[in-house]
């Protein structure tokens, strides 16, 4: 009485679908990012501190007071909303 056989008959026969890359434009080459630019961040506590970066998940270690480190940009949002670090132009020498 139903007709669910002609649904099966359909999904049973192979599909049609192209594979990707093949020259009708739907292919998609993986592409990467450009580096984001480094900035640099200075810890103001007392004790040492690790943050770990949102998108590269590097751990930053501040092992003391006032040091300095290189961060990856992308990382830069996510540590400039720790209470105790602060962005600077260039480690101070």
């Amino acid at each position: 009485m139903g007709c669910c056989g002609n649904n099966r008959a359909a999904l049973a026969q192979p599909s049609q679908a192209k594979p990707l890359g093949s020259g009708d434009g739907t292919s998609r080459q993986a592409t990467k990012r450009p580096a984001a630019e480094a900035v640099h961040f200075q810890y103001l506590g007392k004790t040492a501190l690790s943050v770990r970066g949102m998108f590269s998940r590097r751990i930053y270690r501040f092992a003391a007071s006032m040091a300095v480190l290189e961060v990856e940009g992308r990382d830069a949002p996510g540590l400039a909303a720790v209470p105790l670090l602060k962005r600077v132009s260039a480690p101070d020498c």
